[in-house]
């Protein structure tokens, strides 16, 4: 019997779709397989979320926080990835810490890899202890004869890279091995490091005998067009629009493929097709099923006390509260999950309750790992249409006759992990491993099959003030295309034109205001509306630079710095604190000398005490209580931190006209960082009062359309469209 093996199930759906013969062979995929293999005694395969479990068990007594990680369950497990794919990457090359340790000639990343090597050996010994292993632990492994019996042949269809310990599993195999794979510009030194030196070309390889059965010369991409739009939603209008013409063309809806390099862009397309014309092959997210969306709440109500969360499941949680046994969690989940969340959750439900180690957390903690766990399922997209919409590594083994690429632009292609930011590429050159360059060129290779597979390819990517094409078009030799706004701005509104309508609801007057509030009503009393009445806030959780230099600035001055250098080395400190190695690089390279300079220059400052984030003495005026809080103030001299680079504060001075209005003897001053400039202003308390008479309390947009470009609501106001 013949054992196939693909890279994905979709290309197993495939070839089963495809396949004529009356008995099939039997099918599976590269890591279904390569776990099979082989046999380590004594010991069972860990599950994945497992690991993270006994990860956190091994930092007991290492100081992780050198790692720019923190200690706590909640924050570790949401981090810990980047730890388990530092040694699935090393361990996969058959590699050690140690070698890295080598190959860091300059002792760049001694401290970390110290930590990780004492982590690594901490984690490996608990496995063991408990009978578990997972491919990076497992010091020696036998070859799964039993598994083997009744074939007499494995082919395997090779779309990307087999690293050192799978390509060592796969040679100690004990019958024919049989590899399918094609040789690109972009893929020929990882091939070389695989098999040996290959030209251009299809080849099938006879691995054991180290053989070449048949060789076919590749062809050449042809009929490709490239355009490029000002923003992504114009994209969406490529997408419908190149459809429909490569079906008038004569090209099959089921042969043909919408490649999205960043998946989230499958949002705009599932709004915009209202035919069900496409089936989107990542499937629907399980974050938005009512069973995740109400223990979200409950998280959020027991670790934030958010409010909003405790008015959306207030029964629920009161429920929730009174239970105290880890089963009665899981029960709890169940019951409250409707018949088509279960059955994605019975089986991971029934997975969840054969980890005793779970049993020792609190509801909070577990709740946490549920949450986890539970975002990375999806339903499949049953519904879907002929039109396939699916990320880039989907595609790897899949034909497609018409394929449409979106985002083609150079923070999505090639997309490399942030875990790469990690070691620096000589580093990896010298320890033997994949270095970033190899990384993207595997990416590359994966979009340079579409193009050589399919009759026809149209490429677009946005290009604006911000965003630029992928170098990649350079590679390929490929038009940059021209801006085709206008040319497809119909194709949307044909599919459904929205309707705009005019809110023109009245709303209270605030009884508190403050600078912020002031500026919204008026910028824009729809978005005050939205923000402050109705209460909608915006669910990104990152942090800005200019919110975390303004809490260090807090910190280090409470601390009292003796002198300017310390002053500057304990910002810097702070600042570099629990960051990825990548924000680390991203604040070292923009803010140091900045930071350098405003720590000479405003140590100068802090002759007399220093108080931080004051809440300034409240005044009426007319029926309004305004308040403020200032950064710091010495004397009689408040500071504000600034570090934005456009110095817009100057142009609009409400925060410092509330400053003054509050207090009328302060002298105000802009600290701006980013220049090193300490600016002193002097408001006219007079045109905070003129403001303040001038708002209308009616839900008007901003006059100004480009305030919108930006905005959190924009899409619930539609303005920048009207």
């Amino acid at each position: 019997m013949i054992l196939k093996v693909f890279s994905t199930k979709r290309e197993i759906r495939e070839f089963v779709k495809n396949h004529n013969n009356r008995f099939l062979p039997k099918l599976t995929t590269i890591g279904e397989f390569l776990d099979k293999c082989i046999i380590v005694k004594n010991s069972s395969l860990i599950d994945n979320d497992l690991k993270k479990i006994y990860l956190y068990k091994a930092l007991e007594k290492i100081n992780i926080e050198k790692l720019g990680l923190k200690k706590d369950f909640l924050n570790f497990f949401k981090n810990s990835e980047f730890v388990l794919s530092f040694f699935n990457e090393i361990f996969l090359e058959k590699r050690r810490i140690e070698d890295i340790e080598l190959a860091d000639t300059y002792l760049e990343y001694a401290e970390h890899l110290e930590v990780l090597k004492n982590l690594y050996y901490e984690y490996k010994s608990l496995l063991q202890k408990d009978g578990l292993y997972d491919k990076t632990t497992m010091d020696d492994y036998e070859i799964n004869e039993k598994f083997f019996k009744d074939l007499s042949r494995v082919e395997i269809f090779l779309s990307g890279y087999l690293p050192k310990l799978d390509l060592e599993i796969i040679k100690n195999i004990p019958v024919e091995v049989e590899i399918n794979f094609r040789v690109t510009p972009f893929n020929k030194t990882l091939i070389s490091k695989m098999f040996g030196d290959f030209k251009e070309g299809e080849y099938r390889f006879d691995l054991h005998k180290n053989n070449v059965i048949e060789y076919k010369p590749l062809n050449t991409p042809k009929n490709i067009e490239t355009e490029h739009f000002s923003s992504r939603i114009n994209e969406a209008s490529f997408v419908f629009a190149s459809i429909e013409e490569m079906i008038q063309e004569g090209i099959k809806p089921e042969n043909i493929a919408v490649i999205l390099p960043d998946e989230s862009f499958s949002e705009y397309l599932r709004v915009l097709d209202i035919h069900n014309n496409l089936n989107f092959a990542m499937g629907d997210s399980f974050v938005k099923s009512d069973i995740y969306i109400l223990l979200e709440a409950i998280y959020k109500y027991l670790s934030e006390k958010d409010e909003v969360s405790f008015k959306k499941a207030k029964e629920k949680i009161k429920e929730f509260e009174k239970i105290n046994d880890f089963n009665e969690i899981l029960n709890f989940v169940l019951k409250n999950s409707n018949m088509k969340d279960r059955k994605l959750l019975d089986e991971e439900i029934y997975k969840i309750s054969r980890l005793n180690e779970l049993k020792n957390f609190s509801k909070e903690e577990i709740l946490h790992f549920l949450l986890e766990r539970f975002k990375n399922l999806t339903f499949d997209d049953v519904a879907g249409g002929k039109v396939t919409v699916m990320g880039v590594l989907e595609s790897r083994g899949m034909k497609y006759e018409g394929a449409v690429i979106v985002d083609f632009n150079d923070e999505y292609v090639p997309n490399v992990s942030d875990k790469d930011y990690f070691l620096n590429s000589i580093i990896r050159k010298n320890a033997l491993l994949p270095t970033r360059k190899d990384k993207e060129s595997l990416q590359k290779n994966y979009y340079y099959n579409i193009l050589l597979n399919a009759k026809k390819v149209k490429i677009a990517y946005v290009k604006n003030e911000e965003k630029e094409p992928s170098r990649f078009l350079y590679e390929l030799g490929l038009s940059f295309g021209e801006n085709r706004d206008e040319y497809y701005s119909e194709a949307v509104y044909k599919i459904s034109k929205p309707n705009f309508y005019e809110y023109n609801e009245r709303f209270e007057k605030p009884e508190i205001l403050t600078p912020t509030k002031l500026k919204t009503l008026l910028e824009c009393p729809m978005k005050y509306y939205f923000s402050y009445v109705l209460n909608i806030k915006n669910d990104d959780e990152k942090e800005y630079f200019g919110s975390k230099l303004h809490n260090v600035l807090q910190e280090v001055l409470k601390q009292k710095p003796r002198s300017p250098e310390d002053y500057y080395n304990r910002i810097m400190q702070k600042l570099l604190s629990n960051v990825s190695k990548k924000e680390y690089f991203e604040i070292k390279s923009n803010w140091d000398e900045k930071i350098k300079q405003f720590a000479y220059r405003d140590f100068e400052e802090l002759s007399d005490k220093v108080y931080t984030e004051v809440s300034l003495p409240n005044k009426k005026y007319k029926n309004f209580l305004l308040q403020a809080r200032a950064d710091r103030i010495i004397g009689n001299k408040i500071y504000d931190y600034k570090t934005s680079s456009k110095q817009d504060y100057l142009k609009d001075l409400t925060q410092a006209e509330f400053y003054k209005y509050l207090m009328p003897d302060a002298e105000i001053y802009f600290w701006d960082i980013n220049t090193s400039q300490l600016i002193k202003v002097d408001p006219a308390i007079k045109k905070l009062e003129e403001k303040i008479d001038s708002i209308e309390y009616i839900t008007k947009r901003a006059e100004e359309k480009d305030k919108c470009k930006y905005c959190e609501y924009k899409f619930a106001c539609l303005h920048f469209e009207s």
